[in-house]
């Protein structure tokens, strides 16, 4: 979701090359920045000149920043309410307190540059808890010897937020996993094999994404269905990078034969034409295509997100008809498409967006989705909602923009349905 910035041009010889804690690899050349894992950044020359950084430029750093200073700031000042005889429970308590303020003081610093955006809000929060938490616990065991059991257990405590960090940071968001599910359809005589690629939302084609392929690739589906949110980058670069998204589609047309494709939130219908050219892959704008697979009629409708509601109305009505013979399937970027039907019914909505809220706790589930659907449908899987079968892909990739590079508890997947007869 969102738009980020490229600008394209000779690279300077002399590069600097680092990485951060949020797996983000930095190229400086030229007055601007070019994320090699997935991240495109924008730092344009102007404003290079000018002195003026553009965010989110260094939104990964000035939270890093942030999350130091709080954590540092908090620990030393539990230290010195610890030594001046306050009790543990008022010296924690002040401490967490001090460090909910400075997180939110540093996130109204990076909304005078962002706006009033929640990401930030997550970015430089979910800092504070995995970096600056861990930092305060260790300087208090380290400085603050007349600490009480309490204090020593939450400091203990605090630590294993660092593996948390780690884990959410650089392993589950590439922790990829192929969700497999069955669903009876009336009408079908052969198995049909429905592979989801959802949400590569990158701005390249990475050994990530390219496994991403392989593996749908392998399961031998005997359509592909692109829920949108195919790449995620700036007009500027499109030329320079689109033959990487042809080559993946082409990959899967080869393998499948049939592919289907809509636009979501951080591609368009004219980007995903030019991508799909001459691939054989149909990007659905509105539209209703009919086919026959493995002996059975299948029709596809594919909505366009941000069009005429009511082009997308009228493709959810010819699907839902009791006229329209075959499998009837509805694919979407948003699970949201099921308002479209008003109460009637398809065989499957397939969609995408939600990347199964990216975050999910035990016993609750996704905080955020971005959907309007049930909490436990956004969170992915294949579900029953009004009638039809809901399949949300948790999606190959994550949030970029100002969100932080996450996934905990909801790893990545490609999707495969397997359409069965109805017996």
């Amino acid at each position: 979701m969102g738009q980020v910035d490229a600008v394209a041009g000779r690279h300077l010889q002399l590069e600097l090359r680092f990485e951060h804690a949020l797996d983000v690899h930095v190229k400086f050349s030229l007055g601007h920045l070019l994320d090699e894992r997935g991240y495109v950044l924008h730092f344009d020359p102007p404003a290079a000149r000018s002195g003026r950084i553009v965010w989110p430029v260094l939104l990964n750093y000035y939270a890093i920043g942030a999350a130091v200073i709080v954590g540092a700031a908090s620990g030393a000042a539990c230290v010195r309410w610890i030594r001046s005889g306050v009790g543990s429970g008022s010296a924690a308590f002040r401490a967490a307190a001090a460090g909910i303020a400075g997180s939110l003081l540093f996130s109204a610093g990076g909304f005078v540059v962002t706006g009033l955006d929640g990401f930030t809000l997550i970015h430089v929060v979910y800092l504070v808890l995995v970096v600056g938490v861990p930092l305060a616990g260790a300087i208090v065991l380290v400085l603050a010897r007349e600490r009480s059991g309490v204090i020593t257990a939450l400091c203990i405590g605090a630590l294993l937020a660092i593996p948390v960090g780690i884990y959410a940071t650089h392993i589950e968001p590439f922790w990829l996993r192929t969700d497999s599910v069955e669903l009876s359809v009336a009408g079908v005589g052969e198995r049909i094999r429905v592979g989801v690629l959802a949400d590569l939302q990158t701005t390249e084609i990475g050994s990530y994404e390219n496994e991403a392929v392989d593996r749908l690739i392998e399961a031998a589906p005997d359509m592909v269905l692109i829920p949108g949110d195919v790449y995620q980058f700036d007009e500027d670069v499109f030329d320079e990078r689109a033959p990487q998204f042809s080559e993946v589609i082409q990959r899967l047309v080869d393998a499948a034969s049939t592919v289907f494709l809509v636009s979501g939130n951080t591609d368009t219908v004219a980007g995903l034409r030019a991508i799909t050219e001459g691939t054989g892959a149909r990007v659905l704008d509105n539209e209703v295509e009919t086919l026959v697979v493995n002996g059975t009629v299948v029709s596809v409708g594919g909505t366009t997100l941000f069009s005429d509601e009511r082009e997308a109305q009228r493709v959810a009505d010819r699907l839902s008809d009791d006229d329209q013979a075959g499998v009837r399937i509805l694919l979407a970027h948003k699970p949201d498409a099921i308002e479209l039907l008003e109460g009637r019914s398809v065989d499957l909505l397939v969609s995408g967006h939600t990347h199964g809220g990216q975050v999910s706790l035990p016993f609750f589930g996704p905080p955020l989705t971005l959907s309007d659907v049930p909490r436990h449908v956004a969170a992915g899987g294949l579900h029953e909602l009004d009638g039809t079968a809901v399949y949300v892909s948790t999606g190959v990739g994550r949030e970029r923009d100002n969100a932080p590079q996450l996934r905990f508890g909801v790893r990545p997947s490609i999707g495969i349905i397997d359409l069965v007869g109805d017996s």
